[in-house]
């Protein structure tokens, strides 16, 4: 009986570890939801940045080999060509320049997740629990019979004798 309560405690207990850890531990489902959702996090701001990279490319490209974007980049800072003339009228609003976003700085945070110690410290709790459980059902059903809670009572005679300790 006594490797039966201590089979089943350290059952229970080990059940424990394994359920706190799955659910909770440093490799468990809480921590890879979390990492999970910075992957979803930083995929979206690296398609972010791959869009204004290639954006700038295509710019790029353009002003390197296209004449016609050239000019127009020309005419925006106040450059003429010959036989042209400029004619600056104020009062209106000028244009907008595009000004590319670079995005703001996404760092990987760290994982919260139940410390290895905790989930030891707490199966081994639920072990002791389940045993001291067993126990007091092994002692209340009587299998096991713990010194001191029984006064000895002697029959002498046909007349019940109350053992008394004298001090």
């Amino acid at each position: 009986m006594v490797r039966f309560r201590l089979l089943v405690a350290v059952f229970f207990g080990t059940l424990f570890y394994t359920l706190i850890s799955v659910a909770g531990g440093r490799d468990g489902i809480w921590a890879a939801s979390q990492m999970q959702e910075q992957k979803q996090t930083l995929s979206a701001h690296t398609a972010k940045i791959e869009k204004t990279n290639g954006e700038l490319s295509l710019e790029k490209i353009a002003l390197e080999k296209d004449l016609d974007v050239i000019a127009s980049y020309a005419k925006k800072l106040g450059y003429v060509s010959e036989g042209e003339k400029l004619v600056k009228l104020s009062g209106l609003a000028a244009r907008e320049v595009h000004i590319f976003d670079p995005g703001s700085v996404e760092r990987h945070h760290d994982v919260s997740y139940i410390p290895e110690w905790i989930c030891k410290f707490v199966s081994f709790l639920v072990m002791a629990l389940v045993y001291l459980v067993l126990l007091l059902i092994d002692v209340q059903n009587g299998y096991i019979h713990l010194p001191g809670f029984k006064k000895k009572i002697k029959d002498i005679g046909g007349v019940q004798v109350y053992d008394i300790q004298q001090i």
